[in-house]
């Protein structure tokens, strides 16, 4: 894990976050980027209105999956219970076929 603290990012800047936790940071004209690796952390961030998400390789890919479902007939009511506030989903073995 990466620690960055106290530092403030602009000018549209791309900032890799996959596994680094920022603290007291600024976030203004750019551009986060998540490509599906361990989950970033942002403590006591600030973050302007020109900030945008680029979600590449397999964070993508789920962005993808998750749409397709969403565009389904009932895909909209399972989006709607998997992003219920206070449900989490955990890493566990699939169960065998």
């Amino acid at each position: 894990m990466e620690y960055v603290t106290g530092r403030k990012f602009g000018g549209g800047e791309m900032v890799e976050t996959d596994g680094t936790t920022f603290t007291d940071c600024d976030f203004d004209s750019v551009q986060l980027v998540y490509r599906g690796g361990e989950h970033p952390y942002f403590d006591s961030c600030k973050f302007g209105l020109q900030v945008t998400w680029r979600f590449l390789g397999p964070a993508l890919k789920t962005i993808q999956f998750l749409q397709r479902i969403r565009n389904a007939d009932g895909g909209e009511n399972l989006i709607t219970d998997i992003f219920q506030q206070g449900k989490f989903f955990a890493d566990e073995e699939a169960p065998a076929a």
